[in-house]
């Protein structure tokens, strides 16, 4: 089993993005292209950009504001909000806060299988609050398992927040790569100690023991890699 911490890394031509893939100590790591949090503002607005060969999560970690994508009607978003675009084909989306908010959201990009079918959609919902484990955990399930948003490329994606101190153990499985990117407060994956902004990289593992204090909560972002 391989666990690596990697730190967040402000984008040198972006200060409201940052990214733990790709950054100058981490590079892709396929079949993931991407994993970064965004900050922007009404008086930081980000234009459409398009994407091919690639699925693309976009979840709405606090704020409000609106989501568009290629010539579909403009959907308001808000906390909790969970877009999976699947684009084997170009198409172009946008987010943007709304009036007078600050918008904070994790975007994940993965490559497509080769197979994949050509036709681009959109699956929109909403993350629920579960119940709070045995753990001390609550769990929203927003991509995957638990969730009625399924992905072409395999991705599975959870939200954990730890309600009290305590442990909770995840699957992984020998055959996926994982990240567990820190929201906010501080715990640790497998022993190995993760801030806000920083992720620990998952590889090889059957499961993982993660440990944090009330308020930690990180996004777990699992994937299968390639063959």
């Amino acid at each position: 089993m391989t666990v690596r911490v990697i730190p967040g890394e402000i984008s040198a031509t972006d200060a409201t993005v940052r990214s733990v893939i790709p950054t100058s100590i981490q590079p892709k790591w396929p079949p993931l292209e991407r994993v970064a949090e965004t900050i922007a503002t009404p008086r930081r607005r980000f234009p459409a950009h398009g994407h091919s060969g690639a699925e693309v999560l976009t979840y709405i970690v606090e704020g409000s504001g609106l989501y568009s994508y290629g010539n579909q009607p403009v959907e308001p978003v808000a906390s909790g909000s969970i877009h999976l675009l699947t684009a084997p084909s170009g198409v172009a989306h946008a987010i943007n806060p709304g009036k007078g908010q600050t918008l904070r959201w994790l975007a994940v990009l993965v490559t497509l299988p080769p197979s994949s079918d050509s036709t681009v959609r959109l699956q929109s919902s909403q993350a629920l609050d579960g119940a709070v484990g045995a753990d001390g955990t609550r769990v929203r399930a927003l991509v995957g398992p638990g969730s009625p948003i399924r992905s072409t490329a395999g991705l599975e994606v959870y939200d954990l927040s730890f309600v009290e101190d305590g442990t909770t153990f995840r699957k992984v499985g020998h055959t996926v790569r994982a990240v567990a990117y820190a929201l906010a407060g501080a715990g640790s994956v497998d022993g190995r100690p993760v801030e806000v902004g920083e992720a620990a990289l998952v590889e090889d593992a059957s499961g993982v023991a993660i440990q944090g204090r009330a308020g930690f909560r990180l996004a777990l972002v699992q994937v299968p890699r390639p063959s």
